[in-house]
Order: C-alpha cells, then sequence, then structure tokens
C-alpha cells in the first residue's frame, strides 16, 4: 500500500514539475501594408527574434494609421573569404 501512494505521489510532483513552467509567448501573425510579422507582447515588447517597427503606407500622399508591430531580425551577414585574382600563365 505504501508502494502505491509513493508511486502517485511521484507522479503528481512530476506532472506538477511540467505544468509550472511556462511556454514560450506566442507570435500572432499580422500583416499591414505588405509587412509581415506579428503583434507586440501586452506588455509591448517583442518576442526573442524580433524588433519593433511602426509601419506606415508606403505612399505619403494616402493618410492612414501607423502600426507599431514586431518584425523579424536579419541574420548577420556572414563573412565571405576574399577571393584571391585569378592567376595568370604568362
Amino acid at each position: 500500500m505504501t508502494l502505491c501512494r509513493m508511486c502517485a505521489v511521484l507522479a503528481v510532483a512530476l506532472l506538477a514539475s511540467f505544468s509550472s513552467a511556462d511556454p514560450p509567448p506566442k507570435c500572432k501573425a499580422v500583416t499591414h501594408y505588405g509587412v509581415s510579422g506579428c503583434e507586440p507582447l501586452p506588455d509591448q515588447t517583442c518576442p526573442e527574434g524580433y524588433h519593433k517597427q511602426a509601419v506606415e503606407p508606403s505612399n505619403p500622399q494616402i493618410k492612414g494609421p501607423t502600426f507599431l508591430m514586431c518584425v523579424a531580425d536579419k541574420p548577420a551577414p556572414k563573412e565571405k573569404p576574399q577571393e584571391k585574382p585569378p592567376k595568370t600563365n604568362r
């Protein structure tokens, strides 16, 4: 009987430890004026890998609202090795 209780307590403890971890914030996808990204989180920050950007109409003659959205960061450019000029046989 005590072995059964110990197994039950262990199972409950394992389930509690998995459920206590907060999942990462979800990105709600939006597109405004042809720019794709996601809405800012409730605390007005962006998820990891995104930055804030104000999005306006591309034509300044069009009066429209400005949207604040999170846009994906661009990956850092990879350094290319310097190309050596081709050797000539003279």
